[in-house]
Formats: C-alpha cells, sequence, structure tokens
C-alpha cells in the first residue's frame, strides 16, 4: 500500500512537471508571436496612438514642478547626445497644462488650422517659461515619430535667410541626429578647439560656429546628403540622422530681386528628388535682410513659389508654410528700432501672414513665441526657441495631407 501511495507520488509530481512545463511553453510562445520581428510595420497614425498613450502615462506619474506644472517624468532629450552637458530638458520648453489629477488641461488641436492658430496665439506664463498654445495642445514627436512623419513625402525643403531660417533648419537637425551637443553643425569640420567653442547654444549664438550674417563660412549643415556617411556618435564625423531616408534642407534667400543662382539651386533639389506624387513641404521664412519690408519680402515669396510652381503645379503637392519673424529682444541695437523693433515687426507679422494666406499658404507666427525669450542680441535666439520652433514645424507637417 505504502509502495502504491509512493508510485501515485511520483506520478503526480511528473504531472505537475508537465503542467508547469506546458504553461512555460505557453508564455515563451505568446511572448515571441507578440516581439516576433516579423510583426507588420505599425501605421503612422498606429504609432502617434502610442505615443499618446505614454505620454499620459508620464503625465500620470509626474511630479509637480515650482511653478504650479507637472514635471514630465521622462525627458525627451534623456537619450540625446550632450542634454547633460548642455542643461536643457524638454520640459524646460514642452510642459503641457495639466489638470489636479495629471490629465491634460486642454485637448490636442484636432485640425492643421487650430493647430497653427493656437502655436502662433499663445504665451508664456513668465520669462523664459515653456510656451504654451492657445486653446489646446501640440505634441513633442520622438525622434522615430520624426521619420515617420517624414517618410511621407518626397524631400522637405527650408528656403529662408541664414540669421533667420538657418537656426530653426539647424534645431530641425538636431532632433533628428539626437544630438543637443552640436547637431546643428558639420562638426567634422572643425579642429578640437572649435568643437569646444561651438558646443550646446553656441551652435547657435556663436557666428564662428553657426549662421552669419552673409551665409558663408558657417558650419551649419545645408542639406541631409552632407552626413550620409557619418559614423557613429562620438567618432570624428559624429553622429548620424536617426532615419535618413527623405532628402530634407535649407535654401539660403538674402536678396530682393532672388539671385539666379538662388532660383538654379531649388530647381536642382526639385528636379532630384521630386519623383513621385508625394508632397514637398516648403517652409519659407523671409523679411530681415530687407528690413522687413512689406512689398519687397512678398516679391521674394511670388519669385520662390513660381520657380516651386514651374515643377509642380498642383499646391497639393507642393503645401507651404509661410514663417513669421521673431520678436525683437531688449537688446535689438537702437539703430535698429525704427525697421525691426516690435511694433514694425508686430504689423509685419500681421500683414505678411494675409498675403501668405491669399496664396493659399499655411502660417505660423513666431511673435508671441519669442517676445518673452531672451534673445542673446536682440535678433537671434537660441537652442530653446530654435528646438521649439522646429518641433512645431514636425507638428504641421504631421498634418500636411499626403498619399
Amino acid at each position: 500500500m505504502a509502495k502504491q501511495g509512493a508510485t501515485f507520488s511520483a506520478f503526480a509530481a511528473q504531472g505537475s512537471v508537465y503542467r508547469i512545463s506546458a504553461v512555460v511553453l505557453f508564455v515563451w510562445a505568446l511572448l515571441h508571436f507578440l516581439f516576433s520581428p516579423s510583426t507588420p510595420n505599425i501605421s503612422n497614425e498606429e504609432a502617434q496612438a502610442a505615443s499618446r498613450v505614454a505620454l499620459q502615462h508620464k503625465i500620470e506619474t509626474a511630479q509637480v514642478g515650482e511653478d504650479g506644472f507637472k514635471i514630465l517624468a521622462k525627458d525627451y532629450f534623456e537619450d540625446f547626445y550632450g542634454a547633460q552637458e548642455c542643461k536643457i530638458s524638454s520640459t524646460r520648453v514642452y510642459n503641457p497644462m495639466l489638470k489636479s489629477d495629471g490629465s491634460l488641461m486642454r485637448p490636442y488641436c484636432d485640425s492643421k488650422a487650430k493647430l497653427l492658430d493656437a502655436l502662433s496665439g499663445g504665451g508664456r506664463v513668465g520669462f523664459n517659461a515653456p510656451y504654451h498654445p492657445r486653446d489646446c495642445e501640440y505634441r513633442w514627436f520622438s525622434a522615430e515619430e520624426a521619420c515617420m512623419i517624414l517618410d511621407r513625402f518626397d524631400a522637405v525643403l527650408f528656403i529662408g535667410e541664414p540669421r533667420m531660417t538657418a537656426n530653426i533648419y539647424g534645431a530641425f537637425n538636431s532632433l533628428l541626429r539626437k544630438n543637443l551637443a552640436w547637431g546643428a553643425l558639420k562638426n567634422w569640420e572643425l579642429n578640437e578647439q572649435q568643437r569646444q567653442r561651438c558646443r550646446c547654444d553656441a551652435q547657435y549664438t556663436n557666428p564662428q560656429c553657426g549662421g552669419t550674417s552673409t551665409g558663408s563660412g558657417d558650419h551649419f549643415i545645408v542639406d541631409s546628403t552632407e552626413i550620409l556617411d557619418a559614423k557613429e556618435e562620438g567618432t570624428k564625423t559624429g553622429a548620424p540622422y536617426v532615419c535618413n531616408r527623405v532628402f530634407h534642407g535649407i535654401v539660403n534667400v538674402n536678396s530682393e530681386p532672388v539671385a539666379q543662382s538662388t532660383l538654379e539651386e531649388i530647381d536642382e533639389i526639385m528636379t532630384t528628388y521630386h519623383k513621385t506624387a508625394k508632397p514637398v513641404p516648403i517652409i519659407l521664412q523671409q523679411g530681415l535682410s530687407l528690413g522687413f519690408n512689406w512689398d519687397r519680402s512678398t516679391k521674394v515669396m511670388d519669385a520662390v513659389t513660381k520657380q516651386i510652381e514651374s515643377h509642380e503645379p498642383n499646391p497639393v503637392h507642393r503645401p507651404v508654410l509661410w514663417l513669421g519673424p521673431q520678436a525683437a529682444g531688449h537688446l535689438k541695437p537702437p539703430g535698429a528700432i525704427i525697421e525691426q523693433g516690435n511694433n514694425a515687426l508686430h504689423h509685419f507679422s500681421i500683414e505678411l501672414s494675409k498675403r501668405a494666406r491669399d496664396r493659399g499658404f499655411d502660417t505660423l507666427n513666431l511673435y508671441n513665441m519669442t517676445l518673452q525669450a531672451d534673445s542673446f542680441d536682440g535678433t537671434m535666439y537660441g537652442g530653446d526657441v530654435s528646438l521649439t520652433t522646429a518641433m512645431m514645424i514636425l507638428n504641421w507637417l504631421s498634418r500636411v495631407e499626403s498619399l
């Protein structure tokens, strides 16, 4: 009897082992199915939905900062090269207003028109505080999400002035390279002394590093082809883009009439990269080099867009975003106050936005966003403003229609 009981216990123990093994095998199979490399790629909409869920989780687990707003638990810049060295976190420039329970106080902007109105008409709760759009929120995309947004286009083209648009395009490159230390620059051109002198905010504020008044001799990246062969972080050539499948670049325009060489450069880009029915979005900014003269700036706007129309007559396939100028800082030289002071800038923004809309363009005014931001010379702004503007442009690109 005792022998039979022992035999039964042995079988029972063996059965338990089988059951445990079966459970382990089932769990392994389930995990293998869920995380198999053969899982189909998710769509842009699904990725954005996942991003919203992730953001909500960050909000729910956030701590309240000194200004009364919650600080997101995860910083979007935490894995960016130079984030600690440059002492910049995304919460310093992007911090949505929240309710006491951690939920968003306002919804995300549900259309492109509302998005641009909100971004143009917002404000800051204190000098250099995070910028808050009016009425609804915009998103802060990860570099991977930005890649999916760019994949919807044949190319993305910035057209503007070395001392205005170049900083914004430089920040656009920093976001795609996940590099805050020198992501705007062709750092492989710099010797060690220049690399140290041009790091962090200096890449935007030091004329020996980034854009100059003439646009000559600077180290800003001009287009995405320049770092196609860039190696991994920390090497001599520096960091590549997170993705480099879609051409993007900047064409400098600082004269009226527009130079023939500039028009030929636009021709070459459109001929080379506009190969499908995907759109080629244009980000256009003008005014500083022309003293914010309404009519001369309008002539530049028309000359540039006429050249683009010769390659793509369908406006749906060449959406244009007109960028208004930044506000004048308190260090603006007295001799420039009449032509470039805030009174002149505000009227220029209103009038040129109207003319741009009359031509079917979208508009994003940067006056409110920079009115309470620190400018190092009264005209130009550093990384905080440039990165914020670049992210606003990515938000616009996410709403542009595409195939």
